[in-house]
């Protein structure tokens, strides 16, 4: 899966967002960075990456044979997505994420209800669609159920079109070290 210009606020959110619902509806957002997410972090219920405010290409590859290292370097962190039957894993800019979980206690779709009446309020000729919304700015990453390894990599900047990607190599676990689990997010600059 290929998504090109994205738009994170300051920070890429992979996030599983079925889960997050379950969460928040127990639990406040902390409001703190990166330490309010360290609970999700070792849950595997999100991933976070502080980066460009547009990143320029997103890619998730699932055979490791398909990664180019000339043109990507790996950045050795540890983290994981856990994914039940049913769970929809989304990527999620960092303030509607803020918003869907401090306002919405972790809903999506109530997040992208609220964000379609006020958008919709200023642009009554040409209103947005849900399912488009969906598509655009919250893409869907079909994944299986089980543990999922988030491996990074960083474009090598002697390319010239490296200046704002990411690849990710999503690889099943059979078993996750939570003593191993990145808590601070990696950057990712142009």
């Amino acid at each position: 899966m290929t998504v090109e210009e994205f738009n994170t606020e300051g920070v890429l959110i992979i996030a599983n967002s079925t889960k997050c619902k379950e969460y928040y509806s127990q639990n406040d957002f902390n409001y703190d960075y990166p330490e309010g997410l360290a609970a999700l972090l070792k849950q595997g219920i999100i991933h976070i990456i502080t980066a460009e405010e547009l990143l320029d290409l997103i890619e998730f590859v699932f055979d490791q044979d398909e990664i180019d290292l000339e043109a990507w370097e790996y950045v050795d962190t540890y983290n994981y997505l856990n994914v039940a039957e049913g769970d929809e894993i989304h990527l999620i800019s960092h303030a509607t994420f803020t918003q869907m979980c401090s306002n919405h206690n972790g809903d999506l779709d109530a997040q992208i209800e609220s964000s379609l009446r006020i958008r919709n309020i200023f642009n009554r000729e040409n209103p947005i669609r849900k399912e488009t919304l969906l598509e655009e700015e919250f893409p869907l990453l079909d994944l299986s159920s089980g543990q999922w390894k988030v491996n990074v990599y960083k474009g090598k900047h002697e390319y010239a079109y490296s200046f704002s990607r990411v690849l990710f190599f999503l690889e099943k676990m059979k078993t996750v070290d939570p003593d191993k689990i990145t808590l601070e997010p990696f950057e990712i600059y142009g």
